[in-house]
């Protein structure tokens, strides 16, 4: 049997990080289209315009003055107090994650910060099928069984992402 989670792990080994941020931008993208009705509409318009400042940003190589502002109107969206945590709306936190694929290295050189590890792009496809996994088992139908509701939303997602990037990239193989 194909393991489309195995499957995604081989085909990001094989990518370049450039295009690995992309995906995992698309991949977040994904997530936040499936979830759209539960995600409001500031926060769904910062989350937008923070994904394609960050493919811009990802493409330029460096930090433009676009991406601070997107991100900061993302968190001025999204940011709500609850008690004594600091808590994003819905949607803002994964968004965040998949930008770190590629822009984490140049945020924190324009802030001046010293050398950081940018999040592999398998590990934020793996939290977004675990999101996708947990919204399906709260909108699973009345006596479907949560665990196996989950889990095939976490398949299905993993399937869509390798899908995605089979559509999306060219054949590493080309020149052989």
């Amino acid at each position: 049997m194909i393991v489309p989670s195995r499957l995604l792990g081989d085909l990001l080994e094989q990518i370049h990080q450039k295009r690995a941020a992309h995906l995992a931008l698309d991949f977040a993208r994904h997530v936040l289209d499936l979830e759209r009705d539960e995600i409001e509409e500031p926060v769904w318009a910062a989350c937008l315009g923070y994904v394609e400042a960050c493919h811009d940003a990802i493409d330029l190589g460096e930090v433009p003055p676009r991406l601070s502002e997107a991100k900061e109107r993302l968190w001025e969206a999204a940011a709500r107090w609850n008690t004594d945590r600091h808590v994003l709306a819905r949607g803002a936190g994964l968004v965040l994650d998949a930008a770190r694929v590629g822009t984490e290295q140049m945020l924190a050189k324009a802030a001046g910060h010293g050398p950081s590890t940018p999040i592999p792009c398998l590990y934020v496809a793996r939290r977004l099928q675990a999101e996708v996994g947990r919204w399906a088992a709260q909108h699973r139908p009345a006596g479907a069984d949560e665990r196996l509701a989950a889990r095939r939303a976490r398949w299905e997602e993993a399937r869509w992402q390798v899908r995605h990037v089979i559509a999306s990239e060219p054949n590493p193989h080309e020149d052989a």
